[in-house]
């Protein structure tokens, strides 16, 4: 938690950079969104099929690396699923808080 002197700093120089620099302020208020591959479902159901072989592939031949890789890469395609954005909704502001 910032202290009351900390909060009124920040708010000071995010109005400077509305004032100074508007388009500046804009990007660096945006709340990131990833570009359109990263939001492709096609490319998280590719990554959850991939892993999942892996994992078989790896139990069946006894090759822990090749489970290993298959748990990272499922545990990335899990972090995309739960993270899907939504084409829809416009890119948020985020003011301090």
């Amino acid at each position: 938690m910032l202290s009351h002197h900390e909060q009124r700093e920040l708010e000071r120089i995010q109005e400077r950079f509305e004032r100074d620099d508007p388009q500046l302020a804009k990007a660096l208020g945006q709340v990131g969104r990833p570009c359109g591959w990263a939001r492709s479902r096609l490319l998280r159901y590719s990554i959850d099929i991939v892993a999942l072989a892996l994992i078989v592939l790896g139990a069946v031949t006894l090759n822990f690396g090749l489970i290993f890789f298959g748990a990272v890469l499922l545990a990335a395609g899990a972090c995309l699923h739960v993270t899907q954005w939504n084409d829809e909704a416009p890119p948020r502001h985020r003011r301090l808080e």
